[in-house]
This record gives structure tokens, sequence and C-alpha cells, in this order.
């Protein structure tokens, strides 16, 4: 039996009940970060159980989860060292997550450096 829960209160569905599903997701990369969400127009099942799928209880829930996801900043990746093969093919072997007002701080200090 399937449970659904509230992504932003923790309340549980109910049969009967009219919800509102759609499906999240973050992509992070090394240049740049994308959210997005697609809200379903009605409640679909085939939608509601897939991985990335996020349920709410009330139009409240949904735009006060909306709220918080896209107003938190994104961690940007730094890349921390790479290597390069002999045929010269360049592998990022780590990297690490930096909060995204340390990312910009970084790469405005490093373009200080470069024009000096």
């Amino acid at each position: 039996m399937l449970q659904f829960v509230c992504d932003f209160c923790g309340n549980v569905k109910e049969s009967g009940e009219t919800w509102i599903n759609g499906v999240a997701a973050e992509n992070v990369g090394t240049q740049a970060a994308r959210r997005e969400v697609i809200i379903d127009p009605t409640w679909r099942r085939e939608r509601a159980i897939l991985p990335l799928a996020v349920h709410f209880c009330s139009l409240e829930c949904k735009d006060n989860y909306l709220e918080q996801l896209f107003n938190k900043p994104v961690p940007v990746l730094e890349v921390v060292k790479t290597t390069v093969d002999n045929r010269g093919v360049r592998k990022v072997t780590a990297k690490k997550k930096l909060p995204s007002s340390a990312a910009r701080l970084r790469s405005k200090t490093s373009r200080k450096a470069r024009a000096h």
C-alpha cells in the first residue's frame, strides 16, 4: 500500500481527498544549477508514484514549498583536482560543493587576480 504525504506539511492523503501533485528536479553542474517543478493540472497516480514526484494537500502548501525551493541558494560545484590522460582527455577526479555566495566571492576574487 502506498501512502502519499504532503511534501510541505506532512499531512497524509486519505482516499477521496483532492490533492496536487507534480514532479520536481534539481540539476547542479559545474557552471550552472537548474531547479524545476512541473505541477500537474489534476492528480495523476502514474505521476504521483514517480521517484521525483511531489505531493501537496493544498494550494497554500504548494506555494510555500515552491517559495522555499526557489528562494534557497543553490550550491555550486568547484573542481578541486583534474587529471589529463595520455590522449589529452581531461577528467575531473575531485569536486566539492560550495554555497552559491562562496562561489560568487571566489569567482570575483579570481577575476581580480587575472586582471592584475
